[in-house]
């Protein structure tokens, strides 16, 4: 029996890391413009989406090809979810002009708006990339996993914020963690995510199949 290297475990692990690799610049570098953050995000979700199933094609054609087919209205979403953002943030900031109570109050409840924001971010483009729906359609099915799978929820925003507190905890580990983002790390959130997504779909396991983006390459 001949040895096959390319079926070697490790040789695929290395293999599957340096695509993550590749996908994390390929993610970076598209994002620059600021304004692409969401057809790039929706691009890298494509990709990572089959790649947890072992359906990856060419990563760099395919890449290209969802940054392409999602830009109009990845970037509307991203737009929108911005200009929330940065008004939510102002808003937050100016609750300490307000009393004890009250502030507390307020508080609360931005910060359940914010974790609702922060479930819709992590759900539009993954949504995106693997169904075909209007951006109203897309913002509203985003709610409803965010509620009906309050458990993945969970877990997949405690994996971001983490990842970012703990980046963001002094200078020290600020340095440390600015190399690891840049080369693997926003991918490896985006797998860890896409593993976890596969169980959230199920839920629209009954649409039409026509509604579902194949962007593998045959």
């Amino acid at each position: 029996m001949r040895f096959n290297i390319t079926d070697n475990i490790v040789t695929r692990a290395l293999s599957k890391i340096c695509d993550m690799v590749c996908l994390n610049v390929l993610w970076l570098i598209c994002s620059i413009p600021i304004v692409t953050i969401g057809a790039s995000t929706a691009a890298l979700y494509s990709i990572m989406l089959k790649f947890v199933r072992n359906e990856e094609g060419y990563i760099f054609r395919g890449f290209f090809k969802a940054f392409k087919e999602n830009f109009k209205q990845s970037t509307i979403i991203w737009l929108i979810l911005l200009v929330l953002g940065i008004i939510w943030g102002i808003d937050f900031r100016l609750l300490g002009y307000f009393p004890g109570t009250i502030q507390f109050v307020l508080r609360v409840i931005f910060t359940l708006i914010g974790f609702v924001m922060l479930s819709i971010l992590i759900y539009v483009f993954p949504l995106t990339a693997r169904y075909v729906n209007p951006v109203k359609a897309t913002f509203k099915n985003a709610l409803i996993l965010t509620v009906a799978k309050l458990p993945y929820t969970l877990l997949m925003v405690v994996i971001l914020v983490a990842a970012v507190i703990l980046s963001l905890w002094n200078i020290s580990t600020l340095l440390m963690a600015l190399p690891m983002w840049m080369i693997f790390g926003v991918s490896l959130i985006v797998w860890v995510n896409s593993y976890l997504l596969r169980r959230v779909f199920v839920i629209f396991e009954g649409e039409e199949e026509n509604n579902t983006k194949e962007e593998g390459e045959k």
